[in-house]
């Protein structure tokens, strides 16, 4: 089989595939790889040619993402890397086919990556389920509050408050995206010696921490973990407090993040207009991209809000996994989802069940992956050419999906 797990003696195959592929030092891979790295060697994957010599490589690992306050298991893809002699031959994009069936075939809900070409993997069923905003704002223009008070440095002693604390901020309904992490990703990443720290206490209890560098140029925030609004005025008070050793903060930061405005002036008027009176407050950048992967496991397995009822019958074109293609009746109450087989419906036919009334929609699934991390609305993705449905089924849709926007920290980064 082309696409195929490794025996442990290739793992330099695989991190030469990958250093080759994107610039780097094979030992940079062989490290993650080994013992006490991020992952194992049984999460590499290799594509052989058809004469069976390796000519791709990736990795696949797995973790719980946060999603409307409870978890779907991801398949995290990593390091697609095909080097510079066998490209333009198909061999990525074959390799990619095999594991979608992979996780497919192991009912994993959904996919996430980190893009180098968002067209080339919506043309696999990925969606932008990621935008931030990146900020750089001069420190004098940060405001200050008392909760500053109760910032303190942290110690080794309280990295168990602070894995704590993490935990309870990934399962608030408000931040998703949030990926479990193993002890390598805590040690090696969020807690590497580089990143300094500082943690909001009151009560007794951690609410908040910050990870940041900080040097004359700037305070760039690597992870900011408030649950409690005081805990959040309080360590942006703490990075104002850093003014007169940094010239600028500089975050890369959820799109529900007040940043913006809590600051004097929304702009550094020291920048030229963009346009007009319009000035630059933030960047508003892409990231990570999902994809569902199983259909109805992922419907099945996420939760919904509350207090939406909706039946609606999805037909999602999926050239990469055809049994995703069958259509599907999704009935959503008391934010939960039963899904089952439904006759082939056309466009805007109706499917009547009592009194309630289950309207068609029609898309691609690159499109519904995006509709399903809640970043587009079913209108958007209609106006935009990328959906069939009626207004009342594009509503429904939107409302079953709705999520606050996905967010991934840089420890978790891949």
């Amino acid at each position: 089989m082309p696409y195929r797990t490794i025996h442990e003696s290739e793992i330099p195959i695989v991190a030469g595939i990958q250093a080759q592929s994107f610039r780097s030092d094979p030992a940079r891979y062989v490290e993650s790889y080994t013992e006490g790295g991020r992952m194992s060697w049984r999460e590499l994957r290799l594509y052989d040619d058809d004469r069976g010599q390796p000519v791709a490589a990736l990795t696949l690992f797995f973790r719980q993402m946060s999603l409307n306050g409870g978890e779907l298991e991801a398949g995290l893809v990593g390091s697609v890397g095909v080097p510079p002699e066998h490209r333009r031959r198909g061999f990525g994009r074959q390799m990619m086919q095999g594991l979608l069936k992979e996780l497919h075939t192991r009912k994993t809900p959904v996919s996430l990556l980190f893009p180098f070409s968002v067209a080339w993997y919506r043309s696999l069923g990925y969606g932008l389920a990621n935008f931030s905003w990146h900020i750089e704002q001069p420190m004098r223009l940060l405001p200050d509050f008392p909760e500053r008070l109760h910032v303190r440095r942290a110690t080794m002693d309280d990295e168990a408050a602070i894995r704590t604390c993490h935990e309870r901020a990934r399962l608030d309904p408000a931040n998703n995206g949030w990926l479990t992490r193993t002890e390598a990703e805590w040690t090696k990443r969020a807690f590497k010696p580089e990143n300094e720290r500082a943690l909001f206490e009151a009560d007794g209890q951690v609410e908040g921490y910050l990870l940041y560098r900080l040097d004359w140029d700037a305070v760039e925030v690597i992870e900011w973990v408030a649950t409690s609004e005081r805990a959040w005025r309080g360590l942006l008070a703490f990075i104002s407090a850093q003014g007169e050793q940094a010239r600028q903060l500089k975050a890369n930061l959820p799109q529900q993040s007040p940043v913006l405005w809590t600051l004097r002036e929304p702009y550094d008027r020291t920048e030229e207009v963009v346009d007009f009176i319009f000035r630059r407050g933030a960047l508003l950048v892409n990231g990570f991209m999902l994809r569902v992967v199983h259909l109805q496991e992922a419907l099945r397995q996420r939760r919904y809000p509350a207090d939406v009822v909706s039946d609606l019958v999805l037909q999602i074109e999926d050239n990469q996994l055809p049994a995703n293609s069958q259509p599907l009746r999704l009935a959503v109450e008391n934010g939960r989802a039963t899904v089952t087989a439904a006759a082939d419906q056309h466009n805007k036919h109706e499917v009547l069940k009592g009194t309630s009334v289950a309207r068609a929609i029609r898309t691609d699934m690159a499109t519904f992956s995006e509709l399903y991390a809640g970043v587009l609305t079913a209108r958007q993705a209609r106006v935009a050419g990328r959906l069939d449905g009626d207004d009342d089924a594009c509503r429904s849709l939107t409302a079953v999906l709705a999520a606050a926007p996905f967010h991934m920290w840089p420890p978790d980064w891949f």
